[in-house]
């Protein structure tokens, strides 16, 4: 089925189709961004893939052509965990709650509403700079995907076995591309440069 040029973005019907093309490196590799952006959140890996696949394919999340439906997915992971932790932030009380009733006495630290807005903007400024910094590590490895894929790996804490298994190489050739992305985020972003 031929789409217009003029639209820059895919339908529902087309990402639903991508979605259900994907291969099984790729749905690894999307198990594996689910289970590092969960690693420090109270949502379980599983449900937030299924959450992501939910919202791109009944449109509610829109991708854009130029992106490739692994990357498209991650992102909405990201912002669904990143939503989650806002919402925490914003409501302390109901995660609290059952360690008040176990027993544990917190002391009265609340902030007052001055305090809160000044602490929303800190947060939404490291969301923009990291998001920076997360676009022009990407655009470093731009016609490299295996390269591109580990860097994202990095930057979500992914290591090892399971950093190389999302790439599909072999041990070797594994150690030789994170050296090489590692080699070029250094060059691109000298210490004194660094975040």
């Amino acid at each position: 089925m031929a789409h217009d040029e003029t639209v820059t973005h895919f339908s529902a019907a087309e990402i639903t189709e991508a979605i259900r093309g994907l291969g099984a490196a790729e749905r690894l590799r999307l198990r594996a961004i689910a289970r590092t952006l969960t690693r420090f959140s109270p949502l379980d890996p599983d449900d937030l893939a299924q959450e992501a696949l939910f919202r791109a394919m009944q449109g509610t999340r829109i991708c854009p052509r130029d992106l490739e439906p692994v990357r498209f997915l991650a992102g909405v992971m990201t912002g669904i965990v990143s939503d989650a932790a806002k919402s925490r932030k914003r409501h302390p009380e109901t995660r609290l709650e059952a360690l008040i009733e176990g027993g544990i006495e917190f002391a009265d630290g609340a902030m007052n509403a001055e305090e809160h807005l000044v602490a929303a903007e800190d947060d939404r400024t490291q969301i923009a700079r990291a998001q920076e910094t997360k676009r022009r590590v990407l655009e470093l490895f731009e016609e490299d995907l295996v390269a591109q894929t580990i860097a994202e790996g990095l930057m979500v804490g992914m290591e090892g076995e399971e950093l190389r298994a999302l790439t599909g190489l072999d041990g070797t050739a594994f150690a030789s591309k994170r050296k090489f992305v590692r080699r070029h985020i250094n060059k691109a972003f000298p210490k004194s440069d660094k975040p």
